[in-house]
């Protein structure tokens, strides 16, 4: 297993996710864990409720990158967009 960090490729705005770092065994595992959600229905409409908000469903607006896992002690991601 591997670290990857997911991305988003466009603008973000509030309450919505710009990147996560997962655990997978291959980039394809990584984009289809952030592309996570279901299918939820109000009335007739359907739609596509992501685990991780802004994420497109086809992960049309991410990028995959596989993480060193060496190196120096300290922090490897933050990411804080707030409402």
């Amino acid at each position: 297993m591997a670290l990857f960090l997911v991305s988003r490729t466009d603008r973000h705005d509030y309450d919505e996710y710009d990147a996560i770092v997962v655990r997978a065994g291959d980039e394809s595992t990584a984009l289809k864990i952030a592309t996570n959600g279901e299918e939820e229905r109000y009335g007739d409409h359907v739609y596509w409720d992501a685990a991780f908000s802004g994420f497109q469903r086809d992960g049309s607006n991410l990028r995959v990158e596989e993480l060193v896992s060496e190196g120096p002690e300290g922090v490897v991601i933050k990411s804080f967009h707030a409402g």
